[in-house]
C-alpha cells in the first residue's frame, strides 16, 4: 500500500511572495508597495551567501528568565520548538555549497536544551564548518560536557551575569550561581585534560542589579578563558527599553545586517533579518521549504536591503524602532579580543568579528596578541 503524504497548502502559502509582503511587517499601501517593487535596482542575482556564517536557532526554548531578555514577550509571540535533525542536515549540505564556513548553533534560546546538539555540531564539523554556540552554561556538566567537546565544538560564548548568588540569581533568574560556576570551571578543566581545542569566551552585561560585580568579573574570568567581553544591554528589538529610541531617519544608519549579515535560520526554517527579531516579526522565507537562494533573491529580502540602503527604515517598522540603527559606541565596556575603537567595534558581528556595516573582516593587526594566538 502506497501512502501519499498530505501537503498542507496553507503552510506553503505562508511563504509565498504575496503572503510575505502582506503579513503586516511592511508598512506600505498597495500602490506604494507596487512602486517600491517596480523601482528595485536591476541587480545580478545572488549566487552565494552574503556572509560566510550561518546561524541556526536549534531551539527557542530556555531554562532561564533573565531580566534583560524579553521572554515574557516571546512566550506567546510565536511557536516554540527544536530544530529537526534531518532538515538541519539537509540545510547544512545546501549552505556549504553556497560558501558557508561557520555555523552558530544559537538563536533566541538555550542550545543545550536540544538533546541532539552534539549531533548537530558533529555533522557541521564533518562538512568542514567551524562551530560556535552561545549558552548560559547551566548544563555544561558530566557526560553532556564531554559529549560537546568530543563533537568538536570550536567556540563557545557563555553569558555569566554576576559574581555572587545575590547578583547572578537576580539577573539570570531560574539559574543558580554556584552550580553554574562550578559546572563551567569543571568544563574548562575537562577541556584542558582532554586537550580539546574549544575556545571559551565569557560575556557580561552591566545592569543596575550587577554593576557592582563588573571588576570582579574581569579579574576572575580573564585569566581562566581565551576571551572576555563586557557590554551594556540593548533593547532586543522591541523587547526592552534600555536605550533611547529616536523617531525619524536623520540620525539613523543601516546596521549592515540585511546586506552583509549572516543568514539567520529559526528552528522551524524561517529566515529573519537578524537575531534581534526574537519573535519572527520580519519573515523573509523558509529554507526548509525553499532554496536558500530563492529567499536571498526574494522580493521581500530585496526590499529590505534597499530600504536600508536608502534609509527608508519606516518601510519596515520593526527595523525602524531598533537601537542598532543609532550610534551606540558606549555599548562596549571592555574587550580583550581586539583593539578597535568602540565606535568601530559596535559594527562587528559578535561571533566572527566581521564588520557588518563595511562588509569586511578585521585584520590581525587589530586583534590583541592573546586573542590572535588563540586563533591559531
Amino acid at each position: 500500500m502506497t501512502v501519499i503524504p498530505i501537503v498542507d497548502i496553507r503552510v506553503s502559502e505562508k511563504y509565498s511572495t504575496s503572503s510575505l509582503l502582506r503579513d503586516g511587517s511592511v508598512s506600505l499601501t498597495e500602490s506604494e508597495l507596487q512602486n517600491a517593487i517596480d523601482t528595485l535596482p536591476n541587480e545580478e542575482p545572488i549566487t552565494k551567501l552574503l556572509h560566510p556564517e550561518v546561524r541556526y536557532e536549534v531551539t527557542d526554548n530556555c531554562n532561564a528568565s533573565c531580566i534583560m531578555c524579553p521572554r515574557d514577550e516571546h512566550e506567546f509571540g510565536r511557536e516554540h520548538g527544536i530544530m529537526d535533525q534531518t532538515l538541519y542536515e539537509r540545510s547544512i549540505d545546501e549552505v556549504v555549497e553556497l560558501g558557508a564556513e561557520k555555523v552558530v548553533l544559537t538563536g533566541f534560546g538555550e542550545p543545550m536544551l536540544d538533546k541532539r546538539l552534539e549531533k548537530k555540531i558533529a555533522y557541521a564539523k564533518s562538512k568542514g564548518l567551524s562551530t560556535y554556540i552561545i549558552t548560559n552554561g547551566s548544563v555544561l556538566t558530566g557526560k553532556r560536557a564531554k559529549a560537546i567537546l568530543e563533537a568538536g565544538l570550536d567556540e563557545m560564548r557563555v553569558s555569566f551575569y554576576g559574581m555572587g548568588s545575590e547578583t547572578y540569581n537576580a539577573v539570570m533568574q531560574g539559574l543558580e550561581y554556584e552550580k553554574t560556576k562550578a559546572g563551567l570551571e569543571a568544563f574548562i578543566a575537562l577541556r584542558n585534560e582532554m586537550g580539546a581545542k574549544t575556545k571559551i569566551q565569557i560575556s557580561y552585561l552591566v545592569l543596575p542589579e550587577n554593576e557592582v560585580d563588573t571588576e570582579s568579573f574581569k579579574e576572575y574570568w580573564e585569566p581562566r578563558v581565551e576571551a572576555i567581553e563586557v557590554w551594556k544591554p540593548h533593547n532586543f528589538g522591541d523587547g526592552k527599553d534600555y536605550r533611547d529610541r529616536i523617531d525619524g531617519n536623520d540620525s539613523k544608519a543601516t546596521c549592515g545586517r540585511p546586506e552583509n549579515g549572516p543568514l539567520q535560520i529559526q528552528w522551524n526554517g524561517e529566515v529573519i533579518p537578524c537575531c534581534y527579531d526574537y519573535n519572527n516579526k520580519i519573515i523573509l522565507g523558509n529554507v526548509f521549504e525553499q532554496p536558500v537562494l530563492d529567499v536571498l533573491n526574494g522580493v521581500k529580502f530585496r526590499l529590505l536591503r534597499e530600504a536600508h540602503r536608502q534609509k527608508k527604515f519606516n518601510q519596515f517598522p520593526y527595523c525602524d524602532q531598533c537601537d542598532q540603527l543609532l550610534p551606540h559606541a558606549d555599548a562596549l565596556v571592555y574587550t580583550n579580543r581586539h583593539n578597535l575603537p568602540a565606535e568601530e567595534a559596535v559594527k562587528l558581528s559578535n561571533t566572527d568579528l566581521y564588520d557588518l556595516v563595511n562588509a569586511k573582516e578585521i585584520g590581525e593587526e587589530n586583534m590583541t596578541e592573546r586573542y590572535k594566538n588563540n586563533q591559531q
